[in-house]
């Protein structure tokens, strides 16, 4: 009898995990204004700094609180705003990669990443957690007057967020309603003031306490007044304040009329100045405007949550994000969009009007059509990008660093000039025709025209 071999071939499928993972154990967090607080976020398993970009941010991707790269913090790339506040005491060989915030303030609230990503692989992880920020407010100080012939008592606090609510309280009496109650916010802080009169000199202990709407502490000071305080009619008189106008007058006329005649030679030899150089900027402007083509935004690549005008001339943010196919072609965490044309040679330029409806963080230029759309990004030649960079602080040219550019108004309609043979893309203020930033020896093969959308702004294509 025949003996047969059956042979078994088993399949083993390799699965791809990742190869580290980051998580942080607290979802939301609650820090006072001016107090120090530790963001935790755990990275497991501990990685080699090398090759490793640790990266917190706040809300989005390029407000950078703190940046570890390689394993050495990167102080260029930081938001201003935390520079000395923000500190990482360990390192990824560690796994704890906890932020350290210090003197927190009421801008610092919202949505934290730990953002993770190895440059010598594709792979990338985050955690994010949200964090509230509360004001507790100073002690309230009582400031004692007379009126007439009763007491005025002027309770005051500052320091509050949110707005927080004040009484009084008497003797006998728990709640006594107070006058010209007034809120005011400074910085974001709320101080708040509460009046009372009294006109009973056996009212004797007045208590005023203020109250945290969210904490729920309340923090008070009691003031006893004696009888012998309140008035018995007597008015002082105040007569010294009108003796100081006569002897400054001679002296400002002359000064006056030599400030106005300087300042006139001054502002004839600047005009002639600013006239040369404005007619220089308009020839070499008219000299790339000739190469002026129409473009529009290709709505398969926009983010979900921009909104695009039916003939693709107009791109703005929505209130919402719209359920769209992900395709890989669309950017699916940064509000950004690519133009339709593709340039892979020649000259080529256009133009875009930024409308800033509230907002002033936005960039325009071009990007490789290999660019990264999945995921956070920075943008820099690094990246494939190449853009002009516009915040509420000022404007910059996104190289790596960022370099920071010096403007007298903010640009409305910007002009993009592109020489695929010289490698060099250089902006244009199409208005004042003042060269804004100029890109020069670099690759562009196959890119397209490139828009980070802000909150609160519009581009509109071939103003």
């Amino acid at each position: 009898m025949d003996r047969a071999l059956v042979y078994l071939t088993i399949v083993l499928t390799p699965v791809t995990a990742a190869l580290f993972q980051v998580s942080t154990q607290d979802k939301f967090l609650v820090a006072e204004v001016g107090s120090d607080i530790s963001l935790p976020c755990t990275l497991t398993p501990p990685q080699s700094p090398d090759g490793l970009d640790v990266r917190w941010f706040h809300n989005l991707f390029h407000q950078l609180v703190f940046i570890l790269r390689d394993g050495r913090e990167d102080r260029q790339q930081q938001n201003e705003e935390y520079r000395g506040r923000a500190s990482l005491p360990t390192g990824p060989d560690t796994g704890n990669l906890t932020l350290i915030l210090r003197n927190v303030q009421l801008s610092d609230a919202g949505k934290y990443h730990c953002f993770v990503e190895d440059r010598n692989t594709p792979e990338y992880e985050e955690a994010f957690m949200e964090l509230m920020v509360v004001g507790l407010g100073t002690p309230p100080a009582v400031e004692v007057s007379l009126q007439d012939n009763s007491v005025l008592l002027s309770c005051s606090s500052t320091g509050w967020f949110p707005e927080p609510a004040i009484r009084w309280e008497k003797e006998g009496q728990y709640n006594v309603s107070g006058v010209d109650v007034t809120h005011s916010k400074k910085d974001g802080l709320f101080s708040i003031k509460s009046d009372i009169l009294l006109s009973d000199p056996r009212d004797g202990k007045v208590f005023c306490g203020v109250r945290h709407p969210v904490m729920g502490k309340e923090t008070g000071t009691y003031v006893k007044i004696s009888e012998d305080i309140f008035p018995r009619i007597s008015s002082w008189a105040v007569g010294f304040f009108l003796l100081l106008a006569v002897v400054v007058i001679g002296s400002i006329l002359a000064i006056w009329r030599f400030s106005i005649y300087r300042k006139d030679q001054e502002r004839k030899t600047e005009e002639y100045d600013k006239k040369i150089e404005h007619l220089r900027h308009e020839i070499d402007w008219r000299k790339v405007s000739v190469y002026k083509e129409p473009i529009l935004f290709d709505h398969n690549t926009a983010f979900p949550g921009l909104l695009i005008s039916p003939d693709f001339h107009c791109i703005s943010t929505g209130e919402r994000v719209e359920v769209l196919d992900d395709n890989p072609e669309r950017f699916d965490t940064e509000p950004c969009v690519l133009g339709t044309s593709l340039f892979t040679s020649g000259v080529h330029y256009w133009e875009t009007e930024i409308q800033e409806r509230g907002g002033h963080f936005w960039s325009l230029g071009i990007a490789r059509h290999s660019v990264r759309r999945k995921g956070g990004m920075r943008e820099s030649p690094e990246t494939e990008i190449w853009a002009f960079r516009a915040t509420k602080e000022g404007f910059s040219g996104l190289t790596s660093p960022p370099t920071p550019i010096s403007l007298h108004q903010r640009p409305v309609v910007v002009g993009t000039y592109l020489d695929c043979e010289e490698g060099k893309v250089t902006f244009y203020d199409a208005n004042s025709f003042q060269p804004l930033f100029e890109f020069m020896e670099s690759d562009f093969v196959s890119v397209y025209p490139f828009y980070y959308v802000g909150t609160g702004v519009t581009f509109r294509l071939n103003p």
